[in-house]
């Protein structure tokens, strides 16, 4: 199938992908788009469907999203995407997000994202053309903003909370209000809608008080004003002790150091395996499958206590072909030891069946 950037200027927020398939509905049914980018995975499971209906698959660092493309994440998880055109989203625990088409929604009349339930962030450039956050309680409009948005799965009550720019909410009565920076709004719940004015700084320490590991991961990504947590160990949730798998390729490319040698793949049918020799001094190792020589498009990352790694069965397949694999030696940190060693592997096509999610079983 054909891939491709996309680079246009009316790309959204946290669908990590949305608008342009719902400008170019005929273009985004005949190729996959290109959005973004995983950026960062803080617990164990961010899922993906990978446009398609039948089923999920687990989601690594540094994997491509692609626009029509629908991201969950469990109790323990909670991601960053990165845009290709610029600005970033943030994916609470939790929380499912799926993109609709025009088609779907009636009195949509650009981009949509429809959040089902969760938490979301995003900080992005400003677009010229609205798109549209669909959630229980009613519509967002937005074209260019940092912003916060919480959707109760049970009451389906919607909080925004508004940090830069201008949004534009309507409740499912038709009641519309436009909220400056600093404001905060309740809608979708018997009450109706409710807005609040708090100074700027306030409404960051609320973010901080109602989200505290959600804003702390956020804070970490060094691209808000939400406060840092005055405990580094609050941070990152999960993986708290080692940088994230991004951030150990490029150190490692960069550096001179220790390498592992004896590279070997087994992709004969099946999960692709690996195996290396050992590294002085390493503790662990960070593995990568890429489409290309300069690891720049990811298919699949992740650590091994080992000397050898499996790519896990719920991992998206392979098409036939080519593709190159690097490894990196990690210390006791999580650091790396030196270059990435890197080698090219061939594969018939492996299909992966997914992951049962325990709702869906």
């Amino acid at each position: 199938m054909k891939i491709r950037t996309l680079k246009s200027r009316f790309i959204s927020l946290f669908s990590i992908f949305l608008a342009a398939a719902m400008f170019y509905p005929a273009a985004a049914q005949e190729e996959k788009v290109l959005a973004g980018k995983v950026i960062d995975i803080d617990g164990p499971r961010l899922y993906t469907d990978r446009l398609s209906d039948r089923s999920w698959y687990q989601a690594y660092m540094g994997m491509a999203t692609f626009l029509n493309e629908r991201l969950r994440t469990d109790d323990k998880t909670q991601a960053v995407i990165q845009f290709y055109i610029g600005g970033r989203a943030g994916i609470g625990r939790n929380s499912k997000v799926e993109i609709v088409t025009m088609r779907s929604l009636e009195n949509v009349r650009e981009g949509a994202l429809k959040i089902d339930s969760g938490t979301f962030w995003a900080k992005f450039d400003k677009q010229e053309k609205e798109f549209r956050i669909q959630t229980a309680g009613g519509v967002i409009g937005i074209e260019g903003t940092e912003l916060l948005v919480n959707v109760e799965e049970e009451t389906k009550i919607t909080e925004v909370l508004l940090f830069e720019g201008q949004v534009r909410v309507t409740d499912n009565d038709g009641k519309e209000q436009l909220l400056s920076p600093g404001d905060y709004a309740s809608f979708g719940g018997p009450r109706g809608m409710c807005v609040l004015s708090y100074p700027a700084p306030s409404l960051r320490t609320l973010v901080v008080e109602r989200f505290p590991k959600f804003s702390s991961f956020l804070a970490a990504q060094n691209v808000t004003s939400i406060p840092k947590p005055a405990s580094p160990t609050l941070i990152r949730g999960f993986n708290s002790q080692r940088d994230d798998l991004l951030t150990v390729l490029s150190k490692a490319q960069a550096m001179a150091g220790e390498t592992a040698s004896g590279l070997q793949a087994n992709a004969g049918s099946g999960p692709p395996s690996f195996s290396w020799t050992s590294v002085p001094g390493a503790d662990s190792y960070a593995l990568y499958v890429a489409e290309d020589q300069k690891m720049e498009e990811i298919l699949f990352s992740g650590n091994a206590d080992s000397t050898s790694l499996t790519v896990p069965s719920g991992a998206p397949g392979l098409e036939s072909g080519n593709y190159y694999w690097a490894v990196v030696a990690l210390d006791k940190n999580g650091k790396p030891l030196g270059n990435p060693a890197q080698a090219v592997f061939q594969t018939p096509g492996w299909v992966s069946n997914g992951v049962s999610l325990e709702e869906d079983a």
